[in-house]
């Protein structure tokens, strides 16, 4: 009887000490699982520096728009009046000086009053005294790579006494120009010429061009 008891307790032990060996042996696994199967964090996105740098300076960008346009400007140039019958005729030099004011609606177009008051001095005996000259004139401009303008109008041109319409053409530059940072404005000195052509009674056709410069804001 004793023999038996003896072995039982062999065997109990036995079995107490293998099952306590396979619990030892999974408790490391089962706390090295989590570690194993966890996620890993998600990246923090990445932001594009550019494209933010793009919004500020479509933000600062100047819109372009309507504003009142400005110039002033002095010159010289000459004109021969020419009897409409016979050969009596007269050269001319003349000195002047000119506004324009008006609006210019974008970048490229304009349109303004150019008014223009000078004097003449005659370069010989013939049908024309010397005198003044007074004008008025509206014009319509095209202005090109912010540099360089052509602009063509209408005008009434007062040559001391006869007087008469006076289509005129202008072209001409600006060799130095600033633009605003703020608003919809450019100014700078301004190079150019203008063209008249005057009908006046009893005179053939004046031809004038003037050579000007001057200050423009437009």
């Amino acid at each position: 009887m004793s023999h038996f008891l003896a072995a039982g307790l062999v065997v109990a032990v036995g079995i107490t000490t293998s099952a306590l060996a396979h619990a030892q042996e999974a408790e490391p696994d089962a706390a090295g699982d989590p570690a194993a199967t966890s996620a890993e964090p998600a990246a923090a996105p990445v932001t594009v520096p550019a494209a933010a740098g793009a919004d500020a300076s479509a933000s600062t960008a100047v819109e372009d728009g309507a504003r009142f346009r400005f110039g002033v400007a002095g010159g010289m140039g000459f004109f021969t009046a020419a009897s409409e019958v016979g050969t009596a005729k007269v050269s001319c030099t003349y000195y002047g000086v000119d506004l324009r004011f008006g609006a210019q609606i974008n970048n490229m177009f304009g349109v303004y009053a150019q008014p223009t008051l000078g004097y003449y001095t005659v370069n010989g005996g013939g049908a024309l005294a010397a005198g003044g000259l007074i004008g008025m004139a509206a014009i319509v401009d095209a202005t090109f790579a912010d540099r360089f303008f052509v602009g063509a109008g209408l005008g009434y041109t007062v040559y001391n006494n006869p007087a008469g319409l006076t289509p005129l053409l202008r072209v001409g530059g600006y060799p130095l120009m600033s633009r605003s940072e703020t608003k919809a404005r450019r100014k700078g000195l301004m190079l150019g010429m203008d063209l008249r052509f005057t009908s006046l009674e009893g005179l053939k056709t004046i031809v004038m061009p003037t050579f000007n410069i001057g200050y423009e804001a437009f």
